[in-house]
């Protein structure tokens, strides 16, 4: 049996209660997101920290490589109850658990009190479905 948990270098993600696992296009994605704001960041400075917004965080994974990378704020926004409690669950046990907040709720209803500078989502991926 595979393992319940994917360990990084400096975090690791539980995902058991999670549908959607760790995969390799969701670790490529992340470090392609966490770059593309890094290279931003060195062509125009940051005088105030920019609010990221993670849509259907699942376990956390693209919040905590953000995190480990930026000094922007994240807010990991999940629907599924499982997958939310496993999320705050993982950023709890990371190095920045201050960095992110959790929101449990659904992305068609939320209605933030601000706007976000950035907004990423890693979405499912499901073999012979397309819609």
């Amino acid at each position: 049996m595979a393992n319940s948990w994917f360990r990084f270098k400096q975090f690791t993600i539980h995902q058991d209660r999670c549908a959607m696992k760790v995969t390799t296009d969701a670790c490529l994605f992340g470090a392609w997101v966490t770059e593309q704001i890094l290279n931003a960041d060195k062509l125009t400075p940051i005088t105030e920290a920019r609010k990221i917004l993670d849509i259907g965080t699942g376990s956390g994974l693209l919040a905590l490589m953000l995190a480990q990378q930026t000094a922007h704020s994240i807010d990991a926004l999940e629907i599924d109850q499982q997958a939310f409690e496993q999320a705050r669950e993982n950023i709890q046990a990371s190095s920045w658990p201050d960095s992110i907040a959790m929101i449990h709720a659904d992305a068609r209803t939320f209605q933030p009190e601000f706007h976000y500078d950035i907004i990423i989502s890693n979405p499912p991926f499901y073999e012979k479905e397309l819609k």
